[in-house]
């Protein structure tokens, strides 16, 4: 399976590039790997 990080998909200059890595990630070929730490809030938990 071949992966993609978002940031080089956001970055990807050419678009019909950019068009097929979408389409393989919709259709389950590739993976999106996503920078987990960015704009993630922690909640804490109620007890």
């Amino acid at each position: 399976m071949k992966e993609i990080h978002q940031e080089v998909l956001d970055h990807m200059p050419d678009p019909t590039a950019k068009i097929v890595w979408e389409r393989w990630i919709a259709e389950g070929k590739a993976r999106l790997i996503t920078n987990e730490s960015e704009g993630k809030k922690c909640r804490p938990m109620a007890r």
